[in-house]
C-alpha cells in the first residue's frame, strides 16, 4: 500500500503518477471552472444534483490525496502543522458554501493547490512552451492581423447592406471565429459579395493558422521529450532523491537494486545510458557545480560517487575526479549522506582524515575481502548468495518506544530480520538488542522471499 501511494503521490518518474495526477489536475480544473460559472448564474436545476456530485467527488479525492500523505509522513505531527497541508485541508471543504466568503478562501486554496501539488505537470508544459515562443509569437500575430481587421471591415460591410443577422461587433466576432474553425452554424452569414470573400479567406487563413499551431506544439513536445532522453532538463526543485555521480557497471547493480525503494533516482554522466522507467538522467560532468544544482543536489538525501573510468583517465585520476566531486557534493549539501567509490586503497586513507564523505568503498578491496571470506568460510558464501538471490532488504517503520529484541521477536514468525537503523539517510548495522526505537528512526530488514530457504 504505501509503496502504491508513493508511486501516484510521490515518484514523479513514474507512469502512475502521471496518470494520476492529471486525472486529479483535470477534477480540480472542473470545479474551479464550475464554482466561477456558479458566482455569476445558477446552475439549471435539472442538473444542480450532478454539479453537487461531481464537486463531491473532488472533495473525496483531494482528501484521500492527503490522508495518503499522511500515512507516507515520518513525522505524521509535523506533516499536519505545515501550511501546505493546512490549505490542503482547506481544499477539501465542498466549494457549493452557503457562506460567499467560506466559498472564496476554498476556492483559492485549491488554486494554491494547483501551483504547488502539480508543479511538476505545469513545468513540463511551461518548458515545452518556451522551446516555441517565437513561433507562438510569429502565430499570435498573424491570427491578430487576420482576426481583428476580419472583425471591423465584416462589421462595417454588412451593417451598410442591412443585414439583420450582424447588427453588434459581437456578432461579427461570432462569425469570424465560426468561419475560421470552419464550424460554420449557418445562423449568421454574410449577404454582401465582399462579405462572403472574406468569409472564403476566413475559412482558408483558419485551416492555416490552427495547423501551424499544431506543428508548432506537436515540436515544442517532441523537443521537450528529447531534452528529457538526452539529460538536458534541470531538476533542481526534486528533493530527498538520490543522486548517481557517475557511471559503471556498480551504477547498473545500484539502479536495479534501488528500484525497489520508495526514492527517486537521478544519474548524472556524460555517457550515454540506457536507464529503466521511474530513473532520471541528467547529462553532463559531475564535476560541474552548475550541472550539480541542476540535479537538485541541494535537496538531494543520498549522493554516491561512483569510479567512473574514461578513456584516458589512470586510477590516480579516476580517484581525484571521485574526491573532488565529493568535495563539491558536500559545498552544496551539508546534509547529505555521500559514499565514494574509489580505485586506490591510499587515496582512501587520505580521504578519510578529511571526513569528506559518510562512507569510502574500494571496489577492488570490496570483492577481495568477500572472495576471501567464500575461501576461507563456505558458510559466509551460503549467507551472501542467500542476501543477494533469496532476500529483498526493505524499510519498516517501527514503533517508538519498542526494543530491537521485542521487534524483532514479532516481525521474525512474519519472515523478516533486522539488519540495521535507518535515521536522516544515515544507516546503522547490526544495533544492539536493547536498543530502543526513538523519533525519526526505521528498520532496514530482510525479507525471506517466498521461494527463499533458510541459510546454512
Amino acid at each position: 500500500m504505501k509503496r502504491f501511494l508513493h508511486g501516484i503521490l510521490e515518484h514523479t518518474g513514474s507512469r502512475q503518477y502521471l496518470v494520476y495526477q492529471s486525472l486529479s489536475f483535470s477534477l480540480l480544473m472542473i470545479s474551479i471552472v464550475l464554482t466561477i460559472y456558479d458566482a455569476f448564474r445558477d446552475f439549471h436545476s435539472d442538473i444542480h444534483d450532478l454539479v453537487v456530485g461531481v464537486e463531491i467527488l473532488v472533495s473525496c479525492v483531494i482528501l484521500l490525496e492527503y490522508v495518503g500523505r499522511l500515512y507516507l509522513a515520518k513525522n505524521k505531527l509535523k506533516f499536519m502543522l505545515e501550511p501546505l497541508s493546512i490549505i490542503d485541508l482547506l481544499a477539501v471543504l465542498p466549494l457549493f458554501q452557503p457562506l460567499r466568503m467560506l466559498r472564496f478562501i476554498v476556492v483559492f486554496a485549491r488554486i494554491l493547490r494547483i501551483a504547488y501539488r502539480y508543479k511538476p505537470l505545469l513545468s513540463g508544459f511551461l518548458m515545452i512552451f518556451r522551446n516555441i515562443y517565437f513561433e507562438l509569437v510569429f502565430i499570435l500575430s498573424l491570427f491578430l492581423l487576420v482576426f481583428i481587421s476580419s472583425i471591423l471591415i465584416l462589421y462595417s460591410l454588412e451593417k451598410h447592406a442591412g443585414n439583420d443577422r450582424i447588427t453588434s461587433l459581437f456578432d461579427a466576432v461570432y462569425m469570424v471565429i465560426i468561419t475560421m474553425t470552419t464550424v460554420g452554424y449557418g445562423d449568421v452569414t454574410p449577404i454582401t459579395k465582399e462579405g462572403r470573400f472574406i468569409s472564403m479567406f476566413l475559412g482558408m487563413s483558419g485551416i492555416f493558422l490552427f495547423s501551424l499551431i499544431v506543428a508548432s506544439v506537436s515540436a515544442g513536445l517532441s523537443s521537450y521529450i528529447y531534452l528529457i532522453k538526452s539529460g538536458m532538463v534541470s531538476y533542481r526543485e526534486m528533493e530527498n532523491h538520490v543522486i548517481l555521480c557517475g557511471w559503471n557497471e556498480t551504477g547498473s547493480v545500484l539502479v536495479e537494486r534501488l528500484r525497489a525503494t520508495q526514492k527517486d533516482m537521478l544519474v548524472i554522466t556524460t555517457q550515454e545510458v540506457n536507464l529503466p522507467r521511474g530513473v532520471y538522467y541528467k547529462r553532463g560532468d559531475f564535476g560541474s557545480e552548475e550541472v550539480m544544482r541542476d540535479a537538485g543536489m541541494e535537496r538531494a538525501s543520498v549522493v554516491i560517487v561512483l569510479a567512473e573510468k574514461l578513456p584516458g583517465y589512470s586510477e590516480d585520476s579516476v580517484d581525484a575526479r571521485t574526491i573532488l566531486a565529493g568535495m563539491q557534493a558536500r559545498d552544496i549539501n551539508k546534509n547529505a549522506v555521500i559514499i565514494l567509490e574509489l580505485l586506490l586503497r591510499e587515496n582512501a586513507k587520505l580521504l578519510k582524515k578529511r571526513a569528506i564523505a559518510d562512507y569510502v568503498v574500494i571496489g577492488g578491496e570490496v570483492i577481495g575481502n568477500i572472495l576471501s571470506r567464500f575461501v576461507l568460510n563456505e558458510h559466509f558464501g551460503n549467507l551472501i548468495n542467500y542476501l543477494l538471490e533469496k532476500a529483498e532488504i526493505v524499510y519498516m517503520d517501527a514503533t517508538e518506544g519498542k526494543s530491537i529484541s521485542d521487534i524483532g521477536k514479532e516481525i521474525e514468525k512474519h519472515g523478516y530480520r533486522i539488519v540495521g537503523i535507518e535515521k536522516d539517510g544515515k544507516v546503522r548495522y547490526f544495533p544492539k538488542l536493547s536498543h530502543v526505537i526513538s523519533e525519526g528512526e526505521r528498520l532496514l530488514v530482510v525479507k525471506e522471499q517466498s521461494t527463499a530457504r533458510n541459510p546454512t
